[in-house]
């Protein structure tokens, strides 16, 4: 790219943030005409290229489309990647409200009253409802997105596109880089991802699976330089994908999100991965990025629920450890449902409030047993839930993975063996797993995260 173009985006902070997606994929279009935006399908044989000026001509398309119907508000149910960054550009700049609904948030799609539903057709209906837009209020709701789903039933929160940018990094050292895009494309970290990647002319890699074998082949043909993805996702990459590809990948900076990072985590991507830069962000639907750890450790430094971080956020702990949130001073604070502990001089998560087990009155922290699984030789990954007990109210029942290959001489039932000694030894009595099954790999929630309930 030109320092021309370079300066250009970066003095995209000073346009109105509903104008900068459009403005970014325009200037890039215009000076780069075939340069890649988008890889669909990475690592599969359904592959496929978007370049900057088919995105830019989609979007004045869709923009003339909108500006003649004026609708009351957007619905994306496009499935491609490429889609949904056209019609976010397209309703920016046009000032239509859009809402990003995952699949299983589908069914919230009637509290959006009149709202036009797109497609990947990227054309609006013929029987859109022909009516002037109203006014909205001084500071309207541009932007909708569904939550996760990890504290209950999905919800739709509604963001400004102030806020939805407000992590947007735009300084020349991100521009025209690869960006994996492993986490849903409609749901808050990625739309991050993918705003992120286009907005600083780089590319967002989409793999035609979460397969191990296809993600790391995804980012070593596609030069992916930046990794975001859940602790989850990474350690799935981490313990089954190809050792000899693995050991091929050069990968910049790690990001994680959606979920707490343990130390053994940490440790074996940098192991694997010595040059990047390993950051864990935590951030909600509801509240945006909140802060960001970059020393590599689990958690937090303890010292910082004593001072304004960056932005002047405030962080706090509950009695019962909850971590509460105060974005300003003019806002009030908000239970997170995470809770911490602090160990030394850090604070750990160790885990969501909802999924605390209750055994006979005792709580069991799932986070806790996995981690003690995960560190049994054999054991690739491990998941930890409740089960209903008519006598004690629930018991703690456990999924594992064994790692291929197994360390030498063990078996896969002498793993397992070896992990019920080892939580019999350190856990408390109401704590060790009743029940403890061999899977071949652990289910993942649509953002990538491990169900417990």
């Amino acid at each position: 790219m030109t320092s021309a173009t370079n300066s250009t985006i970066e003095n995209l902070a000073d346009a109105p943030a509903e104008d900068r997606l459009a403005s970014a994929i325009g200037i890039v279009a215009r000076q780069f005409r075939d340069r890649t935006a988008i890889v669909a399908q990475a690592g599969g044989d359904a592959r496929r290229v978007i370049d900057y000026a088919t995105l830019a001509q989609a979007i004045a398309k869709l923009e003339a489309e909108l500006d003649a119907a004026r609708p009351l508000g957007i619905v994306a149910r496009a499935k491609r990647v490429e889609s949904l960054v056209v019609i976010a550009a397209a309703c920016g700049r046009q000032h239509v409200p859009v809402a990003f609904l995952a699949e299983d948030a589908r069914d919230l799609v009637g509290e959006l009253h009149d709202w036009v539903t797109i497609d990947d057709s990227l054309a609006l209906p013929a029987a859109s409802p022909s009516q002037p837009r109203r006014e909205f209020e001084s500071v309207p709701t541009q932007v909708v997105v569904a939550t996760s789903g990890t504290s209950g039933p999905p919800k739709l929160v509604e963001h400004s596109w102030d806020s939805l940018l407000a992590a947007a990094r735009l300084a020349e050292q991100w521009h025209g880089l690869g960006w994996l895009l492993v986490y849903d494309a409609t749901r808050w970290a990625g739309l991050q991802v993918w705003l992120q990647a286009v907005l600083t002319a780089g590319r967002v890699v989409v793999p035609a699976s979460r397969d191990p074998d296809v993600v790391a082949k995804s980012i070593a043909e596609e030069q992916v330089s930046i990794l975001p993805a859940t602790p989850t996702l990474l350690r799935r990459l981490i313990t089954s994908a190809d050792r000899a590809a693995l050991a091929g990948l050069t990968i910049d900076r790690i990001t994680l999100g959606g979920e707490a990072a343990d130390a053994q985590l940490l440790e074996q991507a940098k192991e694997l991965f010595p040059g990047a830069k390993i950051t864990h962000v935590y951030a909600t639907t509801e509240l945006g990025e909140v802060f960001r750890v970059t020393d590599g450790k689990a958690g937090f430094p303890a010292e910082w629920l004593s001072k304004p971080l960056p932005g002047g956020v405030r962080i706090s702990m509950r009695r019962d450890g909850e971590l509460l949130v105060q974005l300003s001073r003019d806002t009030a604070e908000v239970g997170t449902g995470d809770l911490v502990e602090r160990r030394g001089n850090r604070f750990e998560f160790t885990g969501r409030r909802g999924d605390v087990i209750v055994v006979g009155g005792a709580k069991v922290y799932p986070k806790r047993v996995e981690e003690l699984l995960r560190s049994v030789p054999g054991v690739a990954d491990a998941r930890v839930h409740g089960m209903p007990s008519a006598i004690t109210g629930e018991l703690v029942a456990a999924e594992i993975v064994v790692s291929d290959p197994l360390p030498e001489p063990s078996t896969a039932d002498q793993v397992r063996g070896a992990a019920l000694a080892v939580c019999r030894e350190k856990l408390e009595p109401h704590a060790v797993p009743r029940v403890l099954d061999i899977v071949k790999k652990l289910a993942t929630t649509p953002a990538g995260k491990i169900p417990r309930r």
